[in-house]
């Protein structure tokens, strides 16, 4: 038997996530539909948010009417903000759609302090409700999950973890596209994506270049942008570093994955992650790593056999592992090896499998 679902996909950051995961679910021969539901704009007021809220909840009222799933898949996330948005969603549902289907909420990021607020909408309303009537909840991690049995024990009963899905055939290696970056062939690439804040470990890259001695042999490609970008570019002047840089701000999705195949290793030190693509991506062309021991990085990967273990907060500690990688050619390849075979589980069709059972476990 084969199930009707309704997925929440976001209109533009892991589009390609999103979709592969429907793609996954319609291959093993569900008939599938999306509809957009994502976080709103952080610069609008706190009413307006809630009106676009509100408004976004009635549309998917109206689609859940008309297309009568059996199942609702929402991607989001398990914090205050994304926590409050579910919360109005689900209440808005539950008054205006009188069609019977079950529910299930991926996580995409989660900040634990929310069991611990004093609020009584937090402890009263909205946590109750949830954890009623969602009934899967997947998550990144096992440290996740872990932290969520330490808090409410129905709610861990219904939380699953699953890795995201990565196609390692979105990146390739192109003499066009180096050339397009003008990245030499002549040096060593590390290569950093993500937001440019301080909980990515972004500071501390720039930070742990003095340390490395071989750093005239290397440039470190930055991808990506945010709030504290300018900050980070003065950061690189005033340490002197700034012409072993190369800052490319955000980049469209499939073109950023484009450099995974295309520089010589990763370095993200990353303070807090669930299941962090540019890493997984990563891996599953075959890079060496150098990260922090956090979530599903330490689910998966083992020093030094697919990376190198680093304190995120210690320029220190990144440029001694900056170094240590750069002169062993022989662990280097021996992760590129390890991680190209890891990189296989993360598979469209290994891991909606595995939802999908547990959609059939609800439903039936």
């Amino acid at each position: 038997m084969n199930f009707k679902i309704l997925i929440g996909i976001p209109p533009k950051n892991h589009v390609n996530l999103a979709m592969d995961e429907v793609d996954g679910l319609k291959n093993l021969g569900n008939n599938c539909e999306t509809i957009i539901y994502t976080r709103n704009n952080s610069s609008l007021s706190v009413l307006n948010k809630l009106i676009g809220v509100i408004s976004n909840a009635f549309e998917l009222a109206k689609h859940l009417r008309q297309f009568q799933p059996d199942f609702l898949y929402l991607n989001s996330r398990f914090e205050p903000v994304g926590s409050t948005r579910d919360f109005i969603t689900l209440i808005i549902l539950k008054c205006f759609v009188r069609n019977s289907f079950k529910i299930g909420i991926k996580s995409h990021g989660s900040n634990f302090d929310i069991f611990k607020k004093k609020s009584i909408f937090y402890r009263k309303l909205v946590l109750p409700f949830l954890i009623k009537n969602v009934d899967i909840w997947w998550f990144l991690s096992q440290d996740e999950k872990l932290t969520i049995e330490k808090f409410n024990k129905v709610m861990f009963d219904k939380t699953f973890v699953t890795p995201n899905i990565i196609d390692r055939k979105r990146s390739l290696l192109s003499p066009l596209f180096l050339e397009k970056y003008n990245l030499p062939t002549d040096k060593f690439t590390f290569l950093f994506v993500g937001r440019m804040v301080k909980e990515k470990g972004v500071f501390n890259i720039i930070k742990s270049i003095p340390f490395f001695d071989k750093r005239d042999n290397c440039i470190f490609v930055f991808v990506g942008d945010g709030n504290e970008f300018n900050e980070i570019k003065l950061l690189a002047q005033q340490v002197n570093v700034e012409k072993y840089i190369r800052f490319l701000g955000y980049l469209p999705e499939a073109e950023c994955d484009q450099f995974y195949a295309n520089t010589d290793a990763l370095v993200f030190p990353s303070h807090d992650e669930g299941f962090a693509m540019a890493l997984f991506k990563s891996v599953a062309c075959g890079m060496p790593i150098i990260t922090t021991q956090i979530r599903a990085a330490k689910d998966y990967l083992k020093e030094p056999d697919n990376c190198l273990w680093v304190d995120g907060k210690s320029s220190i500690s990144i440029g001694q592992a900056l170094s240590k990688l750069y002169d062993n050619q022989e662990m280097r390849q021996t992760m590129q090896k390890n991680n190209k075979i890891l990189g296989q589980i993360f598979s469209r069709e290994i891991i909606m499998k595995e939802m999908e059972n547990k959609i059939r476990e609800v439903i039936q």
